[in-house]
């Protein structure tokens, strides 16, 4: 009677033990955002000379943890992969400079957006600069596969008449004008300001922007709370002034104040 009594209790412990257990473990698990993000995307994400993942959006994100007082991981995967990645749950968020489009807003919510960004034409430094889009006839033009700029590029390609030169990551984009297999490229404007930036003898910006579409954290439907959440976060660092402050320290000036929510987008 006494073993029965005793083994009863053990097994109750034991029991017990595994419910607090799994408690711990949920809580552990719910301290941790996971962040899916595409890392050949300089200045938001990319790897330095090291290969530790750097970048704006990274900054950002582990300023975000820190407010919440949760770990963040990076998961890195291709950009063609990155929505069924966010679907199959691989990940609870994106953050890879996603534009906000009309769109995506049919199957994911987003935070408030954290960084302007539009669709520019980027050319050669020293040609004669382009001044609207009719000017591309006749043109080889580069965009990175399956992005805002390849719609957009793609929209005004059924009325002017040029060619396009998909590649799979930007980089690639502006490796093949300074190489002369394409004339101009279609990008985010806060990448091309990057890219033009530092190396200002084989790049130029024009002021042709085809569209008006901000940049912000994508988000399951349903995690609505996650939303509501991660925008807290966000509005304590505008107000301290953190994320003016990484935007100057990764792009050379502040794309995160008086953003234009209203969208301008070609679909």
């Amino acid at each position: 009677m006494m073993k029965k009594t005793w083994g009863i209790l053990f097994t109750v412990a034991l029991a017990g033990a595994a419910v607090l257990s799994g408690c711990a473990k949920e809580e552990e698990s719910a301290k941790v955002l996971k962040i899916g993000t595409d890392d050949t995307y300089p200045p938001f994400e990319f790897r330095d000379e090291a290969n530790k993942l750097v970048g704006f959006e990274v900054d950002l994100a582990r300023e975000i943890g820190e407010e919440l007082g949760m770990e963040v991981e990076f998961i890195s995967t291709s950009w063609a992969g990155i929505f069924n990645g966010l679907n199959s749950k691989n990940y609870d968020v994106i953050m890879s400079a996603t534009s906000i489009t009309p769109k995506r807003l049919e199957s994911y919510i987003f935070t408030d957006p954290h960084m302007t960004n539009g669709q520019v034409i980027v050319t050669r430094a020293g040609e004669g600069s382009i001044t609207n889009p009719e000017e591309l006839a006749g043109l080889k033009v580069g965009v990175q596969l399956e992005t805002t700029a390849d719609i957009a590029a793609s929209k005004y390609n059924e009325t002017v008449d040029f060619e396009m030169l998909r590649f799979d990551e930007v980089i690639q984009t502006f490796s093949a004008m300074k190489a002369g297999h394409v004339d101009v490229i279609v990008a985010d404007y806060a990448v091309a300001i990057d890219y033009a930036a530092k190396d200002p003898d084989s790049y130029q910006l024009t002021e042709v922007m085809l569209t008006n579409e901000p940049i912000a954290i994508t988000i399951r439907k349903d995690d609505t709370e996650l939303r509501d959440t991660l925008n807290g976060a966000l509005d304590a660092l505008r107000e301290d002034g953190t994320l003016k402050d990484l935007s100057v320290k990764w792009l050379g000036d502040d794309y995160t104040s008086n953003i234009d929510t209203e969208l301008n987008v070609v679909e």
